[in-house]
């Protein structure tokens, strides 16, 4: 929580300060612009992996990586998206003069970092599992699987560049580098940080390669966004990086005015085809940004080149921006997936710069469908350039538009403030599905953990908080199940608890945003789809579990049975992931971007997790101390508290206080150590909104068992004690397992239990985070 105004003082705009990427154009922003001006494509054969048995073999790949900087960091463990960040972040923060020469760390410490990311280090991981399915023992396993989560590369580059500040990692597929965008905006907004580098990072894998092919959705040759003939997509890879600044624009500097984010409700991979849920999207940030229509003169297009995709997007763009030049930069360096975006905001950003309009290569017969554009093609075109649009559309409906300019113009003023609360809470745990089993269970000291053989004849031994399946298919519709997977189940029970909890019904939510959370993503549908590859072919790989291999499809879903057309926002951080999300929806209330909002986390035990943990030397067989994995749902609805007041709800807490501290020294696979970090959550955690406390409460410590993270929270448990006393501190050991839901699965246990006064729950992460969120009493009705 950050409990600074707005930042930047008056006339201040999100300017673009920095510029960075690493493509299949070449190393650098330059080589970047001047492919993608002049139009040149960059597609040929994967070398990467073997594409024997792929129906397509084609690719837009970096064929001569740069080499990162790595001053603080073990070369052997880094990730292909890892060293494109790093070699990208560098460029950004260089341009931005924010970078140490001599040292090589960012010249402000506290500035903040956003990444998106799609799959992150997924190709260790498929090192990994393809050693364990042919039965060797890798030699060495922390090499592939250093990175394996997707928050390791925002973590390897807080450590590199010496940086502390606030650190999120988005996650919806093609566009999650948009939303990390957006998300950035929003910090600088909100004040949060004065700066924030924003990075979008993917390397190609054979995962996604096969899992377009399963769609069908991937051209044999080259990307022709488009073209009446165009065949699909094809993949490419990379990193771009963006350093935002929140101060007066100076004159031709390009800031990025705002952003629409919004939820297509048609279908989990096709667009709504009249291009409604599209213009919705360009509607949502137009308004953001303060410009009409008529304002807009270039859009660089999603432009996948599937033949629903283009034709959907280019009826939304006609509807609302009439005639307007439009070109897609896929078509010279492909689909970057988590990168996409990102890399797309730069060539957008020159474009406005360069007043050129880059053109679609490829494109040599317009498809009538698309007739109501300006399809720039051919060469590039000269043209007055003040203000642009970014789109990028992905799997369940995660539609972004981001909104760039020349001129900052004059901000809307924020809408009213609220002081967020909790109406309804609902949750999935090792004790059954419901909040009831499990106050009861923490009440009575009650372990959840049991043997997880049922995974596998080899974790018989290994202990962790399983959670009984059936159970859970129980509160979940017959029909509903088979578009689900493990994750999707918990969490739609879940949600559906917290909303019948605050009264209100489960459809037609609209507006609505979702902020959902999760460490390792559906890790069980990815390695049921690579194994399917590895022992029976590319072409026998199931196209539904690729679909729900995706980090965003369980929250994707669960928006668009409610009917949520507004924000989902994604975020990965490890087991941090609920106060990521808790601490996001609680921001946009206090800040007036919701009146309500629903935030929810999930994870998933299973063979690939635990194997994962095993070869980290995280988890072994045995009842003694030790770090124990859980799996679960949580979720919970948090209005403004006159918006719960107008419709009588009862509020189950208020909350006070959340904040999040990071040791910049960490690893992906270290806790915090650093005292600092500490206090730092204190001055964060005990701001003017923390008051209204009772003179009792319980500060809960539910996670923990890693001799790495005991130290930490002791000394931040003592801390906090010390701020409230008379409260108690519970130290249970272990009760549900360690995820990224495990501190809200605390935090409704809590809340639902006879104790009275406040709740304070702490949580330490993975990566460096130490997280805590302060909730004041309910007393009944607001």
């Amino acid at each position: 929580m950050s409990t600074r105004g707005p930042a930047g003082g008056a006339g201040a705009a999100t300017v673009v300060a920095g510029l960075g990427a690493v493509s299949p154009l070449g190393a650098g922003r330059a080589a970047l612009w001047a492919g993608a001006a002049a139009g040149r494509a960059a597609f040929g054969p994967i070398r990467l992996f073997d594409t024997t048995g792929h129906r397509t073999g084609a690719a837009s790949e970096v064929t001569a990586p740069p080499e990162p900087p790595r001053r603080r960091l073990p070369a052997a463990e880094l990730s292909r998206a890892d060293r494109f960040a790093l070699a990208a972040a560098a460029e950004a923060l260089s341009d931005a003069g924010l970078l140490d020469p001599e040292t090589g760390l960012a010249a402000d410490p506290d500035m903040g970092i956003v990444v998106g990311t799609a799959a992150g280090g997924i190709l260790g991981l498929e090192a990994f599992f393809r050693a364990r399915f042919e039965g060797r023992v890798p030699e060495h396993p922390r090499r592939m699987l250093a990175s394996f989560a997707l928050s390791a590369v925002a973590a390897n580059l807080a450590r590199e560049f010496g940086i502390r500040g606030p650190r999120l990692t988005t996650a919806t597929v093609c566009s999650s580098s948009g939303l990390a965008l957006a998300a950035a905006h929003e910090l600088l907004r909100w004040g949060a940080a004065a700066r924030v580098l924003v990075v979008g990072a993917e390397g190609l894998s054979e995962v996604t390669h096969a899992g377009f092919n399963s769609l069908r959705a991937v051209a044999p040759d080259r990307c022709r966004p488009f073209d009446r003939d165009r065949r699909g997509l094809v993949l490419g890879e990379g990193a771009g990086a963006v350093v935002l600044e929140r101060r007066p624009a100076r004159p031709g500097e390009v800031v990025l005015r705002g952003y629409g984010l919004t939820t297509d409700l048609h279908h989990f991979t096709a667009p709504e085809p009249k291009g409604e849920a599209v213009a919705a999207t360009l509607r949502a940030a137009l308004d953001s940004a303060g410009l009409g229509p008529a304002d807009v003169d270039y859009v660089n297009a999603h432009g996948t080149g599937t033949p629903l995709n283009d034709a959907a997007e280019a009826r939304g763009i006609a509807a609302v921006l009439g005639k307007v030049p439009v070109s897609s930069s896929k078509s010279v360096f492909g689909h970057a997936l988590g990168a996409a975006s990102a890399l797309e905001a730069l060539v957008t950003a020159r474009a406005l710069r360069e007043e050129t309009v880059p053109p679609t290569a490829g494109l040599e017969a317009p498809d009538p469908a698309c007739a109501g554009l300006d399809l720039v093609r051919g060469e590039a075109r000269r043209a007055p350039l003040r203000h642009a649009l970014s789109n990028s559309f992905a799997f369940g409906g995660s539609n972004v538009a981001l909104a760039f300019s020349r001129e900052a113009g004059a901000e809307a003023a924020p809408a009213s403030a609220g002081r967020p609360v909790i109406t309804g809470m609902g949750a999935v745990s090792p004790f059954g599905p419901g909040v009831g089993p499990l106050a009861e269970a923490l009440r009575e000291g009650r372990t959840g953990l049991r043997d997880l053989a049922a995974f596998g004849a080899e974790w018989g031994g290994f202990l962790g908080g399983a959670v009984d399946l059936e159970a859970v298919k129980g509160r979940v519709p017959p029909a509903r199940r088979r578009h689900l997977n493990r994750m999707g189940l918990f969490l739609e029970a879940a949600v559906d608890e917290a909303l019948a909890s605050a009264g209100i019904e489960p459809r037609g939510l609209g507006p609505v945003p979702l902020v959902y959370g999760s460490a390792f993503g559906c890790a069980g549908n990815v390695h049921g789809f690579f194994t399917t590859l590895l022992a029976e072919g590319p072409r026998a790989a199931s196209p539904q579990d690729f679909k729900l291999s995706v980090t965003n499809a369980p929250a994707a879903l669960a928006a668009q049975r409610l009917g949520i057309h507004g924000p989902v926002w994604v975020f990965s951080a490890d087991e941090a992931s609920w106060e990521a999300a808790l601490h996001w929806g609680c921001d946009l209330v206090r800040r007036g971007g919701a009146r309500r909002v629903v935030v929810a986390a999930a994870e998933e035990l299973g063979d690939a997790i635990l194997a994962i943990h095993r070869a980290l030397g995280f988890v072994a067989p045995g009842p003694g101390p030790g770090y124990r994995l859980g799996e679960g749902a949580v979720a919970a609805v948090v209005e403004a508290e006159a918006a719960a007041r107008e419709r009588g709800a009862r509020v189950l807490g208020r909350v006070a206080g959340w904040a999040a501290a990071r040791d910049a020294a960490c690893g992906p696979q270290e806790f915090p150590a650093d005292p600092a970090v500490v206090e730092t959550l204190c001055r964060g955690l005990f701001g003017a909104e923390a008051t209204g406390l009772s003179g009792r409460g319980v500060l809960l410590v539910p996670g923990g068992g890693h001799p790495a993270a005991e130290g930490i929270l002791d000394r931040a448990a003592a801390r906090l004690a010390a701020e409230l006393p008379g409260w108690e501190v519970l130290r249970p050991r272990a009760p549900f397992g360690e995820s990224g839901a495990a501190g809200g699965l605390g935090l409704t246990a809590l809340l639902a239990g006879e104790r009275p006064g406040g709740a304070l729950v702490l949580t330490a992460a993975r990566g460096g985070t130490l997280a805590a969120t302060l909730v004041a009493p309910g007393r009944g009705h607001a």
